[in-house]
């Protein structure tokens, strides 16, 4: 890997069967590894209902997904 918040392929599936285990269905935009806590990750995914882009906090080992904020035009991550 080429820097310390860059996500592996197998992280990444991991991270998705994770949402989808908690019925979140949509387009994944962004995977980053936390630079905080260990084993978290920050994805920007936008939902395949509503079209609303959020940015959420998983971390697979404690099976979690957390809404973090809705992302617009003027949001973005950091």
């Amino acid at each position: 890997m080429n820097n310390e918040t860059e996500v592996s392929q197998r992280e990444m599936l991991k991270i998705i069967g994770l949402f989808r285990k908690n019925g979140f269905k949509g387009e994944y935009e962004s995977f980053e590894r936390s630079k905080e806590v260990e084993g978290e990750y920050l994805i920007v995914v936008t939902d395949e209902n509503t079209h609303i882009k959020g940015l959420f906090k998983a971390n697979p080992s404690k099976d979690m997904v957390s809404f973090q904020h809705v992302l617009n035009d003027h949001n973005t991550v950091a």
